[in-house]
Parts: structure tokens; C-alpha cells; sequence
């Protein structure tokens, strides 16, 4: 009986730890952008992540981050390029594992994916950097026309240092596609990921 009772109690504290380490990763990942964007804390114009708004997430935020200076793009436009941070936390890895599985029947550019299988082209999808640890789900979104491999990269072992580790599982978008699963990818042939 204590031990239901210690449950019980202990469940909301560890929920608030992992909600508020989450957070603390996305305020120190956003203190590193601060000097090279603007950032804002925005409520809509999220990008379409296919149906993954529509899981059980138990805490989001959304934010913009907007380059300060003006580049030239591939296309020879002067523009400020756009970029995309979403977190998405679970209760727990179990919670996380049901909507990863719900959200890959339509995925983002609502193309229906099996976990660990890579894709080479995926219509009006943005470069995307997503990690999955533990009970998260980090995303960042990148410009097509903003963005060349170097940049990618960079950002890439940016996120990582920050939200991942060791076990995070990492899947790459490139404009258009592909789509890789270039980190602890899970095996496409195990029973756990089957709808």
C-alpha cells in the first residue's frame, strides 16, 4: 500500500522534473541562438508535422527564431532566413513510443513511414532535424532556400549537444526529402514498432 501511495505522489514531482530539464535545454539551446536571431514565443503558424499535434504530449513549445542579419541565398535573394524549434514531452517512453507510432501513419509531408527505413524523396517537406529522447521530441525546422549541407550539419551537432545523447534517435529531412534515421535507428523488423 506505501508503495501505491510513494506512486501516486512521486508520478506529478518526476513529471515536473523532466518537463522542467526540457525546458532548460530549449532555454539554454535558445541563449546560445540569441546573439545571430531573433527569437519569439509564438502560439500558431507551427509547421505541419503531420499528425503529431493530435498525441497525447503533456507539454509544447513553439518557438521562431529569425537570423538577425540579412544573407544571400542559392537563389541570389537577400532574405533572413527562418527557422523552426518545437519540443514535445510525454509522460513517459511508453506514452512517447504510442505516438511516435500513430504519428509515423502520417508523418510530416503526410507520407506514411516505418520506423529505421529511410526515404529518397518526400514532396514539400523543409529541411528538418528531429531528435527523439526518452519522453521527447525535439524539432527544428530549416529554410530550403537558406540552408546549404555545412549549415545543416552545424545545426545538426548543435541539437545534439543540447537535446540529445548517447540513445537519442535522430532522424535528417532534406528539402524534398530524403528522409534518414542517421542515429540509433530502430529496426524496422521489430514487432515493439508495428501498428
Amino acid at each position: 500500500m506505501k508503495n501505491i501511495i510513494f506512486l501516486i505522489v512521486s508520478t506529478p514531482i518526476l513529471l515536473h522534473g523532466q518537463i522542467e530539464e526540457l525546458k532548460q535545454r530549449t532555454s539554454l539551446f535558445l541563449q546560445e541562438q540569441s546573439k545571430a536571431f531573433k527569437i519569439k514565443e509564438i502560439n500558431g503558424s507551427e509547421p505541419d508535422y503531420g499528425i503529431l499535434k493530435e498525441t497525447q504530449f503533456i507539454f509544447h513549445q513553439y518557438y521562431q527564431l529569425k537570423q538577425i542579419d540579412k544573407e544571400i541565398n542559392e537563389l541570389g535573394n537577400s532574405v533572413r532566413p527562418k527557422y523552426d524549434l518545437s519540443t514535445f514531452a510525454y509522460e513517459d517512453e511508453e506514452e512517447l513510443k504510442y505516438a511516435l507510432k500513430f504519428w509515423f501513419k502520417e508523418f510530416i509531408g503526410n507520407k506514411r513511414i516505418t520506423p529505421g527505413r529511410d526515404y529518397r524523396k518526400v514532396d514539400h517537406v523543409k529541411p528538418t532535424l528531429i531528435i527523439i529522447e526518452r519522453n521527447t521530441i525535439t524539432i527544428l525546422t530549416l529554410s530550403c532556400y537558406a540552408t546549404d549541407i555545412q549549415e545543416f550539419r552545424n545545426w545538426r551537432s548543435i541539437m545534439l549537444a543540447v537535446f540529445g545523447s548517447p540513445n537519442s534517435i535522430l532522424v535528417e529531412i532534406g528539402c524534398n526529402g530524403p528522409i534518414e534515421w542517421t542515429k540509433n535507428s530502430p529496426d524496422p523488423k521489430d514487432p515493439s514498432w508495428k501498428r
